[in-house]
């Protein structure tokens, strides 16, 4: 009986441990998706209204200031805010699909 005790005492640590960790890849990924989904339409925003690509290396030489931190700028505010939507979003479904909130450390 004792054993069978032990045995649960462990498995109960473990749930905590395994929930943190599929959170984790599942706000990982969100994250991931949403920054490149963000700089996908980046690109064709710069491509239509510039009619020409995005500077590949805004450092290059050949790329003016103005377009470097334009580019910049959009990508990585873009990409910040997409990041905290699809958390947030993937938030709220883990919530729907497991009852609880995510295992999120504050």
């Amino acid at each position: 009986m004792m054993r069978l005790t032990v045995a649960r005492s462990g498995h109960n640590q473990d749930m905590p441990n395994r929930k943190r960790l599929a959170w984790q890849g599942v706000a990982a990924a969100s994250g991931t998706l949403a920054a490149v989904a963000v700089r996908q339409a980046a690109v064709t925003t710069w491509r239509t209204t510039k009619h020409e690509d995005p500077p590949e290396n805004p450092a290059a030489h050949d790329v003016s200031w103005t377009d470097a931190m334009t580019w910049a700028i959009a990508v990585a505010i873009g990409a910040a805010v997409a990041r905290v939507v699809a958390q947030r979003g993937a938030a709220a479904a883990w919530q729907r699909a497991t009852g609880d909130p995510p295992p999120i450390e504050t």
